[in-house]
C-alpha cells in the first residue's frame, strides 16, 4: 500500500448540493448527522441545509460544527468503502480537531463540546482576517510590526508559499491590507468572518479554554499526528491537548505542514472534505500528489 497522509480543513463554506446528496444516499452519513443533533439538542442536518451555510455562512456560529461533522461522516463513508488507514493525519485550524476524531485521540461528543466553546471564546475576540496572495514574508512581517502595540496586526496563517492570512483589529488590518497592495500584493482578499484567530491578541482567553477542556479525555492517536502550529508529530496524549489549547494563540503553518509530510517521503495527500481547499494551495507543489475524495467514493453533483 502507498503511504499517504489525510488532510482535514478548517472553516470554510460548504457544497449544500453535494452535502443533500451524499446524505440522502449513505446512511452512514445520516447516522453521524443524528449522533451530533443527538448531542446539540436539535436537528444539524436540517438547520445546515435551511440556513444556508453559502450565504453569509461566516454568521452562523453552527459553522464549524457543520464542518467537524461533515469531514467526520465522510470519513466514516471512506473507511466503510475503502477501509485503508493513512500515515499521518493532521488538520487546519479547525481540522485538527477533525484529525482527533478519526485518529480516536477525541470522542466525536467531546469535539461538539470543545467546539461549541471554541466558538464562543472567538467570538469574544471581534476583528478581521485578511488573504494576502503573492507578497513576501518578511514585507509582511514589517508591517504586521508596525501595528504591534494596540489592536495588533499578526499572521495568522502560511497557506502556501503565495499565500498568507492576517488577523486583527477592523481598522488596523484594513490599514495594513492597503500597505500590502503598495508593497506589491497581487491580491488581496478580505475573509468573512468578524473574529480574530491564531494570533497573541487570544493569550488572555486560553486559561478559560484550559479549564474548560480540563476533564476531557485525550487518547494515544491511532495514526501520526502532526500539529500544524508546531509542525511536529505528536504521540503524548497530554502535548496533543496542550497543542490544542494553544491553537488559537499560534499562527498555522501549513505550508511548513505539507513540506514536513513531504521530507517524511509520504507525496500523496488525501484531503476529507466536500470541496478541496486545501489540495488547491499546494497543487502545483513537486512531490505533492493530490488524492481526490469525491472521485474515490464516487461522489457526484
Amino acid at each position: 500500500m502507498i503511504p499517504f497522509a489525510m488532510i482535514f480543513p478548517g472553516q470554510e463554506k460548504q457544497n449544500i448540493t453535494l452535502l443533500k446528496k451524499i446524505y440522502k444516499q449513505n446512511k452512514i452519513i445520516q447516522e453521524t448527522f443524528a449522533k451530533a443533533s443527538e448531542h446539540l439538542k436539535y436537528d444539524l442536518y436540517k438547520t445546515i441545509i435551511k440556513k444556508n451555510l453559502n450565504h453569509k455562512y461566516q454568521k452562523n456560529n453552527f459553522l464549524q460544527l457543520a464542518v467537524l461533522t461533515i469531514s467526520y461522516s465522510i470519513y466514516k463513508l471512506w473507511k466503510f468503502r475503502i477501509g485503508l488507514n493513512p500515515k499521518i493525519m493532521t488538520g487546519h485550524s479547525l481540522g485538527q480537531y477533525s484529525a482527533l476524531v478519526c485518529s480516536k485521540v477525541l470522542k466525536f461528543s467531546d469535539a461538539i463540546k470543545m467546539i461549541i466553546y471554541r466558538t464562543k471564546i472567538m467570538q469574544k475576540k471581534k476583528g478581521s482576517m485578511y488573504a494576502i496572495f503573492g507578497s513576501k514574508k518578511s514585507i509582511i512581517k514589517k508591517i504586521c510590526k508596525k501595528y504591534s502595540k494596540k489592536s495588533r496586526v499578526s499572521i495568522a496563517c502560511i497557506n502556501s508559499k503565495t499565500q498568507i492570512v492576517i488577523t486583527g483589529s477592523v481598522e488596523n488590518s484594513k490599514k495594513a491590507s492597503q500597505e500590502f497592495k503598495k508593497n506589491g500584493a497581487k491580491k488581496i482578499i478580505q475573509l468573512k468572518n468578524n473574529t480574530i484567530s491564531h494570533c497573541p491578541s487570544m493569550n488572555k482567553l486560553k486559561k478559560k479554554i484550559f479549564f474548560k477542556f480540563k476533564k476531557i479525555v485525550f487518547n494515544s492517536p491511532k495514526n501520526l499526528i502532526i500539529d500544524s502550529t508546531e509542525v511536529k508529530f505528536l504521540k503524548n496524549p497530554i502535548k496533543i491537548k496542550n497543542c490544542l489549547i494553544n491553537q488559537l494563540c499560534k499562527t498555522v503553518k501549513w505550508n511548513d505542514t505539507i513540506n514536513f509530510i513531504i521530507n517524511n517521503k509520504i507525496k500523496h495527500f488525501l484531503e476529507i472534505s466536500l470541496n478541496n481547499t486545501l489540495t488547491q494551495l499546494h497543487k502545483n507543489k513537486k512531490k505533492y500528489i493530490p488524492l481526490y475524495i469525491k472521485k474515490i467514493l464516487n461522489l457526484k453533483l
